[in-house]
């Protein structure tokens, strides 16, 4: 999604596979449009659209693959990041068979069936998920398991504890979440904010986030990250474990 209509735009998110976008306006080979996911407005390519039936699954491997057969060693038509949205036919005790875009060539792939849960489902440990992306490259804007930023590890991960929360940290700052006051009480899945940055507690010393300094995704010490903030100062910590 890209904030003017051209390919040298800046990136302004990334909507992944399966995910619904409302088509505001057209320009040439390019749309205007609303992620519902999100309410994030952008520009998209309209060769990248297409049509699907309504998802029952989303991806919660950290990628995955969709197979022309029931076979690992069958051709792959293209791979599903973490998070995206599938419509499934049938299920067996391995595989998931789901409905492919009607322009594809072909009507259904097959996608393990460890690699996704119901759109319902929802995990207690939400911050499983986020380690998950240790090593994934940082990208400005990026929301996707190829390359991802700060904002995006939190909203993604987040999401598999049954909650959709904004996609920039100045609105994830807002959200409605019990307020730490002090650094000693933070613990694994509490969340700590600065102006444009914010990374996720593993346990009470150490954080994960995507960050331009490392160009990944990394764990490390939450002094470290504070000290190398240069004088920035904290604006909030929440304690995202309160569903």
């Amino acid at each position: 999604m890209k904030l003017e209509p051209n390919e040298y735009s800046s990136l302004e998110t990334e909507c992944l596979y399966g995910e619904t976008v409302k088509v505001i306006k057209n320009e040439k080979d390019w749309v205007y449009c609303v992620l519902l996911t999100d309410n994030y407005h952008g520009w998209i390519k309209k060769s990248n659209l297409g049509h699907l039936e309504e998802p029952t699954h989303r991806v919660i491997n950290k990628r995955s693959f969709v197979y022309v057969e029931q076979s690992p060693k069958s051709n792959c038509l293209h791979y599903l990041p973490l998070g995206a949205k599938l419509a499934v036919k049938n299920l067996t005790s391995i595989w998931a068979e789901i409905f492919l875009p009607k322009s594809n060539k072909f009507e259904v792939g097959y996608v393990p069936r460890n690699h996704i849960v119901k759109i319902s489902d929802k995990i207690n440990d939400w911050v499983s998920i986020a380690e998950q992306l240790v090593g994934v490259p940082y990208k400005w804007g990026g929301r996707d398991t190829l390359g991802i930023d700060c904002s995006a590890l939190l909203q993604l991960s987040y999401e598999n504890s049954g909650e959709i929360i904004p996609r920039n940290t100045a609105d994830q700052v807002k959200v409605s979440k019990e307020i730490i006051e002090d650094i000693n009480e933070l613990s694994r899945g509490c969340v700590v904010f600065w102006k444009g940055h914010v990374s996720i507690m593993v346990d009470k010393v150490n954080c994960i986030h995507s960050n331009a300094f490392h160009m990944s995704t990394i764990i490390e010490p939450l002094d470290v990250v504070i000290s190398r903030m240069k004088g920035q100062d904290i604006l909030r910590m929440l304690n995202f474990n309160n569903y």
